[in-house]
């Protein structure tokens, strides 16, 4: 803090600054100082910033004259403006943000001091409709006395009183003044009030240059690890991360300056610890976990919610009754997901029925019944009524838990209050509206409010070139410089007029408006500290950059550029480690403890996961990962397959009644000749659908799905039991039969054979049924892709095997594919020479390659082979259900391309 302002202040002063951050560093450096005089207690100082300033002395005023007019909220002046647009709002996708955009036309139309000029038409069509709603704004403000926040400068300079302001007024930080500005300002000269502007304290720059990096990452590791550098040399030192939008960077830079800066908060198991870095830019509220939790259960009472939402809010945190429940709701998720659930989205009353154990559930209950009593759905109320009955729900939900908020979540959940208080003002017109009404009013408003937590003075801020202004640091980076990103661009205001905006000077009217203030700027940033390095990224994904011409005045056009790489190397940085492990050194054998071979590992499906990946198995049977299901709308391809294997096994059983009785060719051919087959078909499907049918039959649209699907199954298997007609002689021997037994080495399994047929010479073909297009090339190699039928074959110790196929059974292409011995006899007597069954009969030396292939796979399994090997690279990876377990992501395995050559069934 300059003398210039201790000074000021100690004169009895105000200090105004142009934004709220420069206010609060402030007041951070005046304490510092009376700390350092050794003052143990001092007066708060009168600094400020522009808006709360004028808002204090406005309040002042009104509050000795009741006459004043009432000042418009932010959210009652947007209310208005959907009122005055009429008709025209049916023209636009959202009214609401249609609003907003008038509002700020508005707002500018007084920054400017530009409203005479609304006197005249204007020949833009949008910005006559503007100019027409802003007459019905201003006589539904006139007819109220209510007035626009934006005219705040004008009425404060109208409506002042002497013994309310004070001697001096010393203005910090300030990078230009809009014209409502200067004339206040003025008004307040003319009144006899000292005015000052605060000039920056001159600062020898010891240390300006220009990086250039070859992508944004490098730039902003390289910033990072300067800034390690600095703060380790200098544990006091103050550092601004400025860049033209942080919000564009926030993300990365977060991941990268938290890797650099302080690694150790990367692991979950440590203790959340405050960063020595933090940004000066909000976030909306609407994104704070604990009030997404409240606005996601507020929601969830009026309409049902998606399945990932209410996993998000059972594991939020913010519903739990005590630390015991935690592990009981995230059991009730998994147990949600595991349901057979056809819909993904869930009511309220859904779930409470379905759950009725645990104290969320409980607590959801006592909500239900709030809402029933009150008749919710139906009734309408005031805004201010709504936003205290919202306020009872979620105390009947126990949000926000029974964990202690930290400084966050408590500043974040005061905030909450305060927009349920502005949100009650909107009572000002005078309407009541529905509880869903309400709820769109209370998001969209949770969402436009940006939420900024108390700084924790961390000594790197990350803040915005405009944020920037009134703060002073020993060392400056400036992020991103190039010609696309500085001097910011952007269109003109679609409502307002461009001559009008270019003869006013707004900002984004033209190029060299835009130019002239990022040039008074970017001074200010490169005279505010001892150091200045500014920085760009050589390229990025639209093509290469380029220094934005504003640096030339900066350097006097003697710009020293330094290479990323040679910068680091010159403040003693070692060379960055590749992003991820090298494939040679992250995938090693892995000798894990051996299986028990007295226990049971499982399906075929242990030696598929072995095959496919050796940790995907070791993950699935060792560590007995599941994955999360996600449910879809209808069926889902698990649900289709399940119903397709119940409705053929009762096809075939000796139990279905007559006429309907098929356990061979026979059978099958009788049903056909008769014309019933489409009637025996539609009894099999009806049964395998009627707990469904009777689960949903409230839900029509469901019911129709349901029909649907009925007819397609209908349609798929007719064609495919006309298809098993033309066949060669069989019985149907076993269907859905365990295989008793099973041992493949030492390794036990269990095995279920979807079907057996049995043929004239008591030999036996092995069938498994598939929905979606298989081949038999799955079974070469010692890697087997699909072991499940070459184990029946080898290991499920049926007698005589003489074929092993897959049932296709796909619309329009019903058809076996597999192995056979003599398929012609065995099978199908109209197979063409060209036929894979007919080409590459089963027989021994098949037998014998996928006994050692299976033994060896069984013996990795056995021994604890483990490592992340997927066999076919990105293919495997792409529908893994351990994507979290293992690293292969790291090792860059998962994007390289399968390089073994397809094999043709």
């Amino acid at each position: 803090m300059t003398d210039d302002i201790l000074n000021a202040l100690a004169g009895g002063a105000v200090v105004i600054t142009a934004n709220a951050r420069a206010a609060r560093a402030l007041i951070l450096r005046h304490g510092e100082h009376q700390r350092a005089a050794r003052l143990s207690m001092w007066s708060t100082p009168a600094i400020f910033d522009w808006d709360t300033w004028l808002a204090r002395l406005w309040q002042e005023y009104s509050f000795l004259d009741t006459s004043a007019p009432l000042l418009l909220t932010s959210l009652q002046e947007q209310t208005l403006w959907m009122h005055v647009q009429q008709s025209d709002a049916n023209l636009v996708v959202s009214p609401e943000a249609l609003a907003s955009l008038a509002q700020s036309a508005y707002a500018r139309l007084s920054e400017y001091q530009q409203h005479e000029r609304r006197s005249n038409a204007w020949f833009e069509s949008d910005a006559e409709h503007f100019r027409q709603w802003t007459k019905q704004f201003d006589q539904l403000c006139s007819n109220h006395n209510w007035v626009s926040r934006s005219k705040i400068e004008s009425l404060v300079s109208q409506a002042y009183r002497a013994d309310t302001l004070p001697k001096h007024v010393l203005l910090v930080g300030f990078d230009h003044f809009t014209p409502a500005q200067q004339s206040l300002l003025q008004h307040l000269r003319d009144a006899g009030i000292v005015v000052d502007v605060a000039l920056p304290a001159p600062v020898k720059t010891a240390n300006k240059l220009l990086l250039v990096a070859n992508e944004a990452r490098e730039e902003l590791l390289t910033c990072a690890e300067w800034c390690r550098q600095r703060l380790e040399s200098d544990p006091n030192i103050r550092i601004g991360v400025v860049a033209p939008d942080v919000s564009n960077i926030r993300a990365e830079a977060d991941r990268v300056f938290r890797n650099v800066l302080m690694p150790q908060s990367l692991d979950l198991a440590n203790d959340t610890a405050a960063m020595p870095f933090e940004f000066s830019l909000g976030t909306p509220l609407a994104t704070i976990p604990l009030i997404r939790a409240a606005l996601l259960l507020l929601r969830w009472i009026s309409e049902p919610l998606l399945e990932e939402d209410i996993s998000w809010l059972l594991l939020s945190g913010f519903f739990h009754g005590n630390r015991g429940e935690i592990l009981d709701l995230a059991k009730q998720d998994f147990k949600q997901r595991d349901s057979g659930a056809l819909s993904p989205e869930v009511s309220l009353r859904a779930f409470v029925k379905r759950n009725a154990s645990t104290h969320f559930s409980k607590c959801l209950a006592k909500l239900l019944k709030a809402t029933d009593e009150g008749r919710m759905q139906t009734s309408t109320h005031a805004y201010g009524s709504w936003s205290e009955l919202v306020t009872r729900f979620l105390q009947l939900a126990e949000w926000p838990g029974f964990r202690a908020p930290d400084s966050v979540q408590f500043q974040a959940q005061q905030r909450w209050l305060r927009l349920l208080d502005e949100i009650s003002l909107l009572d000002f017109a005078g309407r009541t509206i529905t509880y869903s009404e309400f709820l769109r009013t209370l998001d969209r408003h949770a969402n436009e409010t940006t939420f900024s937590a108390e700084s924790h003075h961390a000594p790197i801020q990350i803040l915005g070139a405009f944020e920037s202004s009134g703060q002073t640091f020993d060392a400056i980076w400036f992020l991103g410089v190039d010609d696309t990103r500085w001097p910011q661009t952007g269109r003109p205001h679609p409502l307002l007029p461009l001559t009008l905006q270019r003869q006013a000077r707004m900002p984004h009217c033209d190029a060299a408006t835009d130019t002239e203030i990022a040039l008074i700027v970017t001074r200010r940033i490169a005279d505010n500290a001892r150091e200045c390095i500014f920085s760009y990224a050589r390229q990025n994904k639209e093509g290469e950059l380029r220094p934005s011409p504003i640096l030339a005045a900066i350097f006097d056009d003697n710009i020293d550029a330094v290479s990323a790489a040679e910068f680091r190397a010159r403040i003693g940085v070692p060379e960055s480690k590749p992003l991820h492990l090298e494939s040679e050194s992250a995938i090693v054998a892995s000798q894990i403890a051996a299986w028990p071979v007295e226990r049971v590992a499982g399906g075929a499906d242990v030696l598929r996961d072995q095959s496919a990946c050796p940790f995907r198995a070791f993950g699935m049977r060792r560590l007995a990962a599941q994955p999360l299901n996600r449910t879809e709308w209808g069926l889902d391809a698990a649900q289709r397959g399940s119903l397709l294997h119940s409705i053929l096994e009762a096809i075939w059983s000796p139990e279905t009644p007559e006429p309907f009785r098929m356990i061979s060719l026979d059978d099958l051919k009788s049903v056909v000749a008769a014309q019933r087959l489409d009637e025996a078909l539609r009894y099999h499907i009806g049964n395998a659908f009627r707990r469904l049918v009777h689960e949903h039959s409230e839900d029509s649209w469901m019911q129709a799905y349901l029909e649907s699907e009925q007819q397609r199954l209908l349609v798929r298997l007719h064609d495919w039991m006309m298809y098993e007609a033309m066949r060669q002689p069989f019985i149907v021997a076993k269907r859905e039969e365990r295989l008793r037994d099973v041992s493949v080495g030492e390794l036990k399994l269990n095995l279920r054979a979807d079907r057996i047929d049995e043929l004239p010479d008591s030999s036996h073909v092995l069938i498994d049924y598939k929905t979606g297009e298989v081949s038999p090339s799955a079974w070469k190699g010692e890697r087997l892709d699909e072991p499940q039928l070459p184990l029946y074959a080898v290991h499920g110790n049926v007698e005589r095997v003489s074929g092993l196929v897959f049932a296709q059974i796909r619309a329009g292409k019903p058809v076996f594919v597999g192995r056979a011995a003599n398929a012609h006899q065995n099978l199908m007597a109209d197979l063409t020479a060209s036929s894979s069954l007919v080409s590459q009969p089963y027989d021994n030396n098949m037998h014998d390659a996928w006994q050692q292939a299976l033994h060896q796979l069984a013996e990795e399994f056995l021994h604890g082979e483990a490592s992340v090997d997927p066999k076919r690279r990105a293919d495997t990876c792409m529908y893994c259900e351990l994507p979290g377990l293992c690293r292969v992501a790291e090792a860059g395995l998962a994007n390289e391309p399968d390089e073994s050559e397809t094999e043709n069934a």
